[in-house]
């Protein structure tokens, strides 16, 4: 939004967003994420799986959700992630097995419900349509955007089995575009657990309140499926680039130039993707982003 923002005033002609992070060699993100919630670290409880954990255990109770539904999420997303060759986890598949064997991490949460810790980095170029016409790759424009920050701490939030800042913001970037739920191809969901694609996904409403479980099953989100989610792998089984995963990948897929994932003909879907929708998402639920990507 600030990208655009700078290029409509007219203060620059092309923005450069970038993340780096060696996160997983170093202990820098593990320092952020303990930090997190630290005044509650007295009672044991600390870190961002934990905050998510407590959101998740209360949408357990309040609309039946839990790991027989997250295991179509973090299946799926893997299935994904085995055919980019970039991707973490590319020569690793998952069994709902391996998903139930997986070991705890903050019940309810298994480590295939938690997201990658990587190194690396990705970045993005955010330009005028006009500028972008003149250059060598197909233009994909931002149609619509959203945000919506719903609550300061997680402790104080109401929010934690929505509405998320997903409603509201998906409401925005959606009203902008001039299109419906039922245009979108695909979607780049951020991902940072799985009850975060679920809860994202279910407050846009592609689903009710309550019918993840059944909306999940037989590969919905799957390569093939009706309505592809986190085609790189995600956070889940690609790499942790924030919001620059689910971003990136989206402007690619539009692209078409993303190898044996590329969605199209390539992996049993009709035709080649024109609309695609994007999520951030920060804190415990408390920010989120939403965006609406097309190919011109």
């Amino acid at each position: 939004m600030h990208a655009v923002g700078v290029l409509e005033a007219g203060f620059c002609r092309a923005v450069l967003i970038t993340y780096g992070h060696s996160a997983r060699s170093s202990d820098s993100l593990l320092k952020m994420l303990t930090s997190m919630n630290a005044d509650e670290a007295v009672f044991g409880h600390f870190g961002a799986a934990a905050g998510y954990a407590l959101a998740a255990r209360r949408a357990m109770h309040e609309f039946g959700t839990g790991p027989e539904t997250w295991k179509h999420i973090a299946i799926s997303q893997r299935k994904w992630a085995n055919l980019n060759p970039q991707a973490v986890t590319f020569c690793e598949p998952m069994t709902e097995e391996d998903y139930f064997n997986s070991p705890w991490v903050v019940e309810p949460f298994r480590r295939a419900d938690n997201c990658l810790i990587t190194d690396g980095g990705r970045a993005i170029i955010v330009t005028t349509v006009e500028r972008a016409r003149n250059l060598r790759h197909p233009v994909v424009s931002i149609m619509g955007m959203g945000m919506h920050n719903p609550s300061a701490e997680v402790t104080m939030a109401t929010h934690l089995t929505g509405p998320t800042g997903a409603k509201v913001a998906g409401e925005q970037a959606l009203r902008m575009a001039g299109i419906t739920i039922e245009e979108i191809d695909a979607c780049e969901i951020y991902d940072c657990f799985t009850y975060t694609v679920e809860i994202t996904l279910q407050d846009y409403g592609f689903f009710r309140r309550g019918e993840g479980r059944d909306w999940f099953s037989e590969g919905t989100i799957a390569p093939g499926g009706r309505l592809p989610v986190n085609t790189s792998g995600g956070l889940l089984s690609e790499a942790y680039q924030m919001g620059l995963t689910p971003l990136s990948e989206a402007v690619m897929q539009l692209r078409r130039c993303c190898g044996m994932r590329q969605l199209g003909p390539e992996t049993g879907m009709k035709k080649y993707p024109e609309i695609i929708l994007c999520s951030d998402n920060g804190g415990i639920l408390q920010t989120h982003a939403c965006y609406v990507l097309r190919r011109m």
